[in-house]
């Protein structure tokens, strides 16, 4: 199953480099960000070729970024960072899903698995700052910068470069 959303989110993080480029422009690891955009897009159900078994997850959304940034902003506000404290070159996904799931939905799992990305919170939503919380709950995941990843999507975008 890993394999197919793997197939799944590189083909979407290429989309995502030949028609929405403005998700990296300003950054320094393009393929990084194009990955993350487009986990953020499959999850969503957003993504144009999806697994034909796919089932969408309705109220799901996907919030990210550098873990140490998002720790020094919201640090003094919530209490799942003494769980696992910030980590450098890492992005971590806040991952919100409707509470009628008893555990983190299939989809979810796959997908982050699927970058290499490991689990390392699961709560209520509540404690969650600026995002709508009610009546869902959250998984948080840490993605390491440099994954090799990165490099399968690099490479993808180099052999479709016409230059």
């Amino acid at each position: 199953m890993t394999d197919q959303y793997l197939t799944t989110v590189l083909e979407e993080a290429e989309r995502v480099a030949n028609h929405h480029d403005q998700v990296a422009r300003t950054t320094d690891n393009q393929a990084h960000e194009y990955l993350r955009y487009a986990v953020l897009r499959v999850l969503e159900g957003e993504a144009n070729h999806l697994p034909t078994d796919w089932t969408p997850i309705d109220g799901v959304t996907v919030g990210y970024g550098d873990d140490e940034a998002m720790c020094d902003s919201w640090s003094d506000d919530v209490e799942w960072w003494e769980t696992v404290p910030s980590r450098e070159a890492c992005t971590r996904f806040r991952v919100f899903y409707p509470d009628k799931y008893e555990s983190v939905p299939r989809a979810i799992v796959d997908v982050m698995a699927t970058l290499g990305a490991w689990r390392v919170w699961t709560g209520n939503a509540a404690f969650s700052g600026s995002y709508d919380h009610r009546e869902r709950r959250e998984v948080h995941y840490l993605w390491s910068d440099g994954h090799p990843v990165e490099t399968l999507l690099a490479n993808r975008l180099q052999t479709l470069d016409p230059a």
